[in-house]
């Protein structure tokens, strides 16, 4: 295998295995950041994590958000009016992937949610900032690696003009995926008009949508998940899933697809969920068949004319 020369390096412990060789080489124009705690134990996988979770914080820089990583895919994300209340409901959609899993925070973290967090055992946290009593109580009382953002999160968005993959064939370089919705890609396309919630919750999922690995369906209510389903063989068993995950919180909820409904059956999989409204592509030969049965059982559909495909991480 053809040898990459990299000048400056940390060595990392491991990589995705452990007996696979890592080191962290940085770029110019990545994220300035600082490790707050004594020790520096951060893995190949914890980067992984923490990348995701500021992708996905950079979406919601402006506002109080929280978003969870573990095993390199995004597990819950959520808003809040204060960062407390955005990790309460990360604990509602998803409590087993917290244990040791990537934590992070668009705003300051306090004292009392430092206090939360060691009591859940969590591995990485990264935050725009920390309270002076927050930070002494993780570096005395923890074990948690702790990671301060001091870049601002807006300049996250898109900070790589390409996305390159190395392949047996060569590489693969193409555009990162910048897409944001419109007024005009963003259009109610059945009979039945969202809700003010609703439509809030589908902007919130859509951009989620963005950053797991197709085939996805992701849940959600009250501008949190409910559920994260991603990697399926097809649309239809993503959307299963999601039901089964979400239970009771999938009534009258959102439920985004990543791409485009091809399939009645991931309509029949909503409806006996009891979602309430599907963001979608909507470019399918299929729309006027999904539209109609949607329609059917009072389900709203909007069309968003993007399709967030992300089949390699």
């Amino acid at each position: 295998m053809e040898s990459i020369e990299i000048n400056e390096f940390k060595n990392l412990p491991n990589g995705e295995n452990i007996h696979q060789i890592a080191v962290l080489s940085e770029i110019s124009d990545g994220l300035e950041y600082e490790i707050l705690s004594d020790e520096d134990n951060i893995t190949y996988i914890d980067y992984l994590d923490l990348t995701k979770t500021v992708e996905v914080l950079a979406e919601f820089f402006d506002v109080n958000a929280s978003a969870l990583a573990k095993e390199s895919r995004l597990c819950a994300a959520a808003l809040g009016s204060s960062v407390e209340t955005a990790f309460e409901k990360i604990i509602e959609s998803d409590p087993l992937s917290i244990t040791g899993g990537t934590l992070g925070f668009s705003k300051e973290v306090t004292i009392e949610l430092s206090m939360q967090l060691n009591a859940m055992k969590i591995r990485n946290l990264i935050a725009t900032s920390y309270s002076k009593e927050a930070l002494e109580y993780l570096q005395k009382h923890t074990q948690i690696n702790v990671i301060k953002i001091k870049s601002p999160l807006q300049e996250l968005l898109g900070f790589n003009a390409k996305d390159i993959k190395v392949t047996p064939f060569g590489y693969l370089v193409q555009e990162q995926n910048t897409s944001k919705l419109t007024k005009s890609s963003f259009k109610v396309a059945g009979k039945i008009k969202p809700t003010q919630q609703q439509a809030e919750d589908a902007i919130f999922a859509w951009k989620i949508a963005k950053y797991t690995n197709s085939q996805s369906a992701i849940v959600v209510k009250d501008l949190a998940t409910k559920a994260i389903v991603q990697s399926a063989g097809n649309l239809a068993d993503a959307v299963e899933s999601a039901m089964d995950i979400a239970c009771e919180n999938s009534k009258e909820a959102v439920l985004a697809i990543d791409g485009v409904i091809e399939q009645t059956e991931v309509i029949n999989a909503a409806i006996q969920g009891r979602i309430g409204l599907i963001i979608e592509a909507g470019d399918s030969p299929d729309s006027k068949k999904t539209i109609s049965l949607a329609d059917k059982y009072n389900i709203s559909i909007i069309h968003t004319g993007i399709r967030n495909y992300r089949y390699w991480k």
